[in-house]
């Protein structure tokens, strides 16, 4: 009691600048919002004696948002929550809206008081003055009031009072939205605004002890989109980042507030969800995920690309007491997704465990079987079907693993996809090739296989030529074989390069014909030279009159398009004769010859006799000239 007399007989100019220091204090010790303003009300209604003061802050869509209020009941203040400013919205609403005072002397008889006047009357407020809070650059962050149990007018040290105030809640609002920006870039992942692996690392914990205490299970759902990196890679990190964010509002949709979402980074996202009535909701939220995420998603510029996810799932307390523990397991079930067929989900299990370290281990040896030693090149020869004369060979990669022995390349391309050496082991075929190409009879071509990866390396033509002009192959020797996978990108980067390998003299061949997406419209855009029929149907079509009619239909393509084609996986007297009724021009196959080291065709390869000066197929780099 005397400290509030002792307060009531000090100068209003001292008992202000008090208060101005206890608030700064308090902004600066980092006390919370809605603390530092309730302090400030108290203190304001000490020295403005049959006052109720209220303060409300104007959020980003320009609503209302109560922050202290101490003497006036919750129920009001909730009754204010969430209105939109505007010129009849009572003394607060108003002053927010035109962004100056708003003095209502008597609220029964006030217009901008007609939707709001019971409540007030019901609790004795008969005048309400408010004044708007701004920050520095001008924005109107919310209102400071005065309310009076009897209809009147301000007095000058009132105003003074309540223009006070509303400087220091200027401050300490725009103090709490710097606080809340540095929270967000902290905690959010700045792409798609979802919380990132900090916010995840923050709060996990907490999250499980919550669940335990009531005895409720968590679960961990760890996504991976699948042929994200192509289409990265081919549609460019524009449209990478564009899928990422229709992804994250996927996701948005699908999960609960009470979920906690994360981007973990690169195209990994993780869903942290609580036990609701049973443990059902989790495959039902797998599911819904599995379907929704898996799709075509539509870019800028019209751009439509299909992507699929899979998803790994591991709970609390069974798989793992932590969160490294339970994204380890999650991880270990979305790598059985990726196994099985690429998309879907999985719950872990104990026995995924070993599978897991062997993939590991097995995508670890791809990666460093190069530097080994391990890799090596064999070579399949193509003939022309009608005088059955070797016209050149297709360089094949084979890995010698020092355990397992020859690994299919159906099993450890996908992997080196996977590790990202895709581009190394790529290079080291080509060079390879080009070597051997080097040693040949100048009328033998050599095709070798690049990945979509690699073509739209922003460095493969460059590779191309440098390796050409480093075995001094005439560049028409040499084939690239891409697959049809390459055109459902249909990307800016791919067609660059295949149009510098063009203007190199290379030509271009689609593998694997008829297996992919490629369309007629994309052929007639992409500079390609030749088709290659897939070998399945090839396998097929003597005894399947479908695969007969879609090898027909390739090679009569190729003709109306004037393009040779080549049939790959010709086993059989018999197929090569239909081949050749139908028009094929070329064809490659064990009938013709295995993949074999090229020693083994000593006799097809055996070289030309040398020239005293050899033909250079591209021009020298400058500081090469002089020795040439």
């Amino acid at each position: 009691m005397i400290t509030k007399r002792k307060r009531r007989t000090e100068p209003i100019e001292k008992r202000l600048k008090d208060i101005q220091h206890e608030i700064l204090v308090a902004v600066a010790s980092g006390k919370p919002l809605h603390d530092v303003m309730t302090l400030l009300c108290a203190r304001a209604e000490e020295i403005a004696p049959g006052t109720i003061c209220s303060v409300i802050r104007v959020d980003s869509e320009g609503r209302l948002r109560p922050l202290a209020a101490p003497s006036l009941p919750d129920d009001y203040s909730r009754g204010i929550d969430g209105l939109a400013i505007g010129p009849m919205i009572g003394s607060c609403g108003s002053a927010a809206y035109y962004g100056e005072p708003v003095e209502v002397r008597s609220i029964r008889t006030d217009p901008r008081w007609v939707d709001f006047r019971d409540a007030a009357l019901a609790l004795g407020l008969r005048a309400c003055w408010s004044s708007p809070i701004k920050s520095h650059d001008g924005r109107v962050v919310g209102t400071f009031a005065f309310y009076f149990s009897t209809a009147r007018k301000p007095s000058k040290t009132e105003k003074y009072i309540v223009e006070l105030c509303a400087h220091l809640c200027a401050l300490a609002i725009e103090h709490w939205e710097a606080q809340a920006r540095i929270h967000h870039l902290a905690y959010t992942d700045t792409l798609t605004g979802l919380g990132n692996r900090a916010l995840l690392t923050e709060h996990f914990s907490d999250i499980l002890a919550r669940a335990h205490a009531i005895g409720k299970e968590v679960a961990v759902f760890y996504i991976d989109l699948d042929g994200f990196r192509a289409i990265n890679d081919l549609r460019g990190h524009k449209a990478g980042d564009q899928l990422l964010c229709r992804v994250a509002d996927r996701i948005r949709a699908i999960t609960g507030e009470a979920d906690l979402v994360a981007r973990l980074g690169s195209d990994e996202f993780l869903i942290v969800k609580t036990q609701g009535e049973d443990r059902g909701e989790f495959v039902s939220l797998a599911q819904r995920l599995s379907k929704q995420l898996s799709g075509r998603y539509g870019l800028e510029a019209d751009v439509e690309v299909k992507a699929a996810a899979s998803i790994g799932v591991a709970c609390f307390p069974g798989d793992g007491k932590d969160l490294d523990g339970l994204m380890g397991h999650a991880d270990t079930a979305l790598c059985r997704v990726k196994r099985d067929n690429r998309s879907g989900y999985a719950f872990y299990s104990c026995e995924m465990d070993a599978e897991k370290h062997a993939r590991r281990s097995f995508e670890r040896d791809v990666s460093l079987a190069a530097a080994a030693g391990q890799l090596s090149v064999v070579y399949q020869p193509q003939a022309h079907v009608e005088s059955c004369d070797i016209v050149g060979f297709e360089a094949l990669l084979r890995w010698k693993h020092p355990i397992h022995g020859f690994v299919s390349p159906e099993k450890f391309i996908p992997a080196a996809e996977a590790c990202g050496v895709i581009a190394e082991i790529g290079a080291f075929v080509l060079r390879e090739a080009l070597a051997q190409a080097a040693r040949w009879p100048e009328h033998l071509r050599v095709s070798v296989n690049a990945s979509p990866a690699q073509i739209v390396h922003v460095d493969f033509a460059h590779l191309v030529e440098e390796t050409l002009r480093a075995s001094n192959v005439d560049p028409s020797r040499l084939e690239i074989e891409v697959t049809e996978s390459l055109f459902i990108y249909d990307s800016n980067a791919a067609m660059r390069t295949l149009e510098r390998l063009k203007a190199l003299g290379v030509s271009v061949a689609i593998d694997d014909f008829g297996t992919g997406y490629s369309s007629l419209s994309t052929l007639r855009s992409f500079p390609f030279d030749r088709i290659k029929i897939d070998r399945s149907f090839i396998a097929d079509m003597v005894e399947n009159t479908d695969a007969a009619a879609i090898v027909n239909s390739i090679l009569s393509l190729g003709r109306a398009l004037g393009r040779p084609v080549i049939a790959e996986g010709v086993e059989t007297q018999f197929q090569l004769e239909m081949l050749r009724d139908l028009g094929c021009s070329e064809v490659q196959g064990y009938l013709i010859g295995k993949p074999l080291p090229i020693a083994k065709y000593a006799q097809i390869v055996k070289p030309a006799p040398k020239s005293e000066k050899r033909t250079r197929f591209l021009p020298p780099k400058k500081h090469e000239q002089a020795t040439v």
